[in-house]
């Protein structure tokens, strides 16, 4: 049965007793019956601004998620229910008994189309702009939504007001009336009682049962609809239980790839420190090269690629792991009761089905990688040293090539853990301007018979506070952050210069020696007029010195890129194009970019194999290389198989721990 029916039940009875009642009481009864109606006009347009009342305050809750995180897909709804609401106030103002109120619920009228005004201003904003926005909008929104809430709250306590006024005159009618019959009263007074236990029972019981749950919904507990109640009710407690679910599943899950959020992962993560019952993995998924693509292919292939790696990763944990998104390109697991080889075999598995994963763009093919790192819940860890450990192994895992699983061990790294967290961009600047870098070389070899000469790549070691060793993995990003990548490619040609001004002896004996420069050097025109100045009034011959610059580096800036590579292979220096394959990126790079040489990326050679993809990869790189012109080089060899499969593929030069290990630069004999 609807809530009209229970009404109209409760209006004719009402009516019905009247009419008993005028018989006896005549004209007193009639001054009474005009009183009651008007009454009972009051109560039901009271519960009229009840209803809206709840509708705002629903309004308000939406808006506010809208206005304070920026939550766009609300709007369309908030909006909605302002014009309803609007609309409901002014039919509500036009049968308004109480003339107090009509300029308040005019002003609430606006207040709700003005903020129905900020919420279109957030809609057209750009993602970009919105964080901005919002903050413009926060300070204007706030006295609107006060304004709002006032005014309702005036409203409220005037129609309260009033029709506590207008019960207490009834009561002085009806007292009036009790000489005349109060037998009858008596009666009336029963009829009253019992409707009001039957409507209050009917209407107002499953109401405060709603309002309860809201209240439960809200501190988090699961909204309990209500069943036995009139039909608009049961629509509304549907309603709500479905709207709860749908904000607790969006404020719970990543948009786009339906997977847990951060803020999931994080409450999860706390939960299993304390679980000393189960053991836990931690599990970090870092994709490699996955900004090339999506800047070279746009953010819809790279949500796709997203949207297919989420689904990799629930294809390979059961139920009862987390499996989350982090933020961008970072992923993150949870693995519940695994042993070690266990862990490594769903880590590896990730790895490879990642590896698997293609894309197509523009009749060209793109493959993706991933960096994974796993670290073990052991009983006295922290969520911090945890997600610490993790982290540190993923980083780990790109230094050791990428498309790489690394298992965090606490003793074999707790020193390498301790100097990543005592690294700062104060100790790098230091070691530029105390000269605390010392330069090493690791020798490149011919693989072909007519390739001979001697060949080395200068690599670069940082000595910490206290004469540590420290690695360029360790230092170089924290100064490509903060912009001292330049500094220390200027510092490394000058000592470059210096050494071989000092022993021009081991000029003589080499054929080249390769030099890395970072990719902010490539748009530093101070280093550029600096590194040009100094191959002039060196002794080293320009011939003899090869510049290395990552692809992905170069592609982030062609034209200042090929503008750089031109100018200084003017002075007879030679380039090399580092990484390729790396970026995913054209072959049509090797013919935009003046480069002498191609240094095949580290992670083709180490899988090529074992990988038919990989090793299909190689080959292709070779042979566009050779048809430009260009020499091959091959790093990452560590095994004889791959050796001789290079030297079939005609691979010219190779580099790796299976000729020499890196050794400082230092005077031969």
């Amino acid at each position: 049965m609807r809530i009209r029916s229970y009404l109209a039940i409760l209006v004719l009875s009402c009516l019905l007793g009247a009419y008993m009642l005028e018989q006896v009481l005549n004209y007193h009864f009639e001054h009474v019956q005009a009183s009651a109606s008007k009454h009972t006009k009051s109560l039901l347009w009271a519960k009229d601004l009840e209803r809206i009342d709840n509708s705002a305050s629903q309004y308000l809750v939406t808006t506010d998620l809208v206005v304070a995180s920026g939550n766009t897909y609300l709007i369309f709804g908030a909006k909605n229910m302002g014009d309803y609401l609007t609309a409901e106030l002014a039919k509500l103002q036009s049968q308004s008994p109480f003339v107090s109120i009509n300029n308040k619920i005019e002003n609430a009228i606006i207040n709700i189309n003005e903020i129905n005004g900020y919420l279109d201003i957030i809609g057209r904003t750009p993602e970009d702009d919105l964080p901005m926005q919002l903050r413009d909008l926060l300070a204007v929104y706030d006295p609107a939504s006060l304004a709002l809430f006032q005014n309702l709250e005036f409203i409220s306590k005037e129609v309260t007001a009033s029709i506590q006024k207008d019960a207490k005159y009834l009561e002085q009618e009806k007292a009036l009336m009790e000489q005349v019959g109060w037998i009858a009263r008596i009666i009336f007074l029963l009829l009253i009682i019992a409707l009001w236990w039957w409507a209050n029972r009917k209407i107002c019981k499953p109401l405060n049962g709603l309002i309860a749950s809201s209240h439960k919904a809200l501190k988090g507990s699961d909204f309990q609809s209500t069943n036995n109640a009139p039909s608009e009710i049961i629509e509304l407690s549907n309603d709500f239980k479905l709207l709860t679910q749908t904000l607790f599943h969006q404020a719970s899950h990543d948009p786009l790839t339906e997977l847990h959020n951060r803020r999931v992962f994080e409450r999860n993560l706390s939960d299993i420190i304390d679980d000393q019952k189960h053991s836990y993995f931690l599990c970090f998924i870092d994709l490699d090269y996955f900004k090339t693509i999506n800047d070279t292919c746009g953010h819809a292939a790279g949500d796709e690629i997203l949207v297919s790696v989420a689904r990799i990763l629930k294809e390979n944990v059961r139920p009862q792991d987390t499996v989350a998104r982090l933020g961008g390109d970072e992923f993150a697991i949870l693995l519940k009761d695994y042993s070690v080889s266990s862990a490594l075999l769903v880590a590896n598995s990730i790895k490879d089905s990642i590896r698997d994963l293609t894309y197509h763009w523009e009749d060209e093919t793109f493959q993706l990688s991933a960096s994974i790192g796993l670290a073990p819940k052991l009983s006295e860890s922290t969520t911090t040293n945890l997600l610490n450990s993790a982290d540190i192994a993923c980083s780990l895992s790109k230094n050791a090539g990428r498309n790489t699983v690394h298992l965090y061990d606490a003793s074999n790294q707790s020193s390498a853990e301790k100097q990543q967290e005592m690294l700062s961009v104060h100790q790098i600047n230091n070691a530029i301007n105390n000269d605390l870098f010392i330069l090493y070389k690791q020798d490149i070899v011919p693989l072909q018979q007519q390739k001979s000469g001697k060949h080395f790549e200068i690599l670069l070691r940082m000595l910490d506070s206290n004469d540590n060793i420290v690695s360029p993995a360790n230092f170089f990003p924290i100064a490509e952050r903060y912009k001292l990548s330049s500094k220390i490619d200027r510092w490394v040609l000058n000592a470059v210069c210096e050494h071989f001004e000092k022993h021009i002896n081991q000029v003589d004996n080499m054929d080249t020696v390769s030099i890395n420069l970072s990719g902010h050097s490539l748009t530093d025109n101070d280093l550029e007029k600096f590194i040009i100045d100094k191959i002039k009034h060196s002794r080293l011959p320009p011939a003899k010195i090869c510049f290395e610059i990552t692809e992905t580096a170069a592609i982030t800036n062609t034209k200042r890129a090929r503008d750089f590579i031109h100018n200084i292979n003017n002075l007879g220096c030679k380039f090399a194009l580092d990484d390729f394959g790396s970026g995913h990126s054209s072959y049509a790079h090797i013919k935009e970019f003046p480069t002498n040489k191609i240094k095949i990326d580290g992670t083709f050679i180490a899988n090529m194999m074992g990988n038919p993809l990989d090793y299909t990869a190689v080959k292709s790189i070779c042979e566009i290389a050779k048809t430009a012109g260009q020499e091959v080089i091959a790093e990452f060899v560590e095994e004889a198989d791959v050796v001789e499969a290079l030297t079939k593929l005609g691979v010219d030069y190779a580099q790796g721990y299976y000729f020499s290990k890196p050794e400082p630069l230092a005077p031969t004999s």
